[in-house]
């Protein structure tokens, strides 16, 4: 039976995924950038740039939404996630 199940789910991996994402701060303040579902923040200088980067298993899905308190980058289940600013350094690393 066991040899049935490791057969049945070797197939049914699920699909690693990466996308990147460029922010970028034009406005005349500091943004916040958060990070859902684990709750990381970032601020975003004026003039900043990071570069989000997330991967991992599952669907691949990222959701951005804007509110009057920042950016909110929703990832999916399972997804790791980097953020580096223009000089390339580590922000938020999860």
């Amino acid at each position: 039976m066991q040899q049935i199940l490791e057969v049945l789910t070797k197939g049914m991996k699920r699909s690693n995924h990466k996308v990147q994402l460029m922010l970028t701060n034009l406005t005349d303040s500091t943004c916040t950038v958060s990070f859902e579902p684990k709750g990381a923040q970032a601020q975003l200088p004026v003039g900043e740039i990071f570069v989000v980067e997330i991967s991992g298993p599952g669907d691949g899905l990222v959701e951005v939404s804007f509110d009057r308190d920042g950016l909110s980058i929703g990832e999916w289940d399972g997804a790791q996630t980097r953020v580096r600013n223009k000089r390339g350094d580590n922000v938020v690393t999860y």
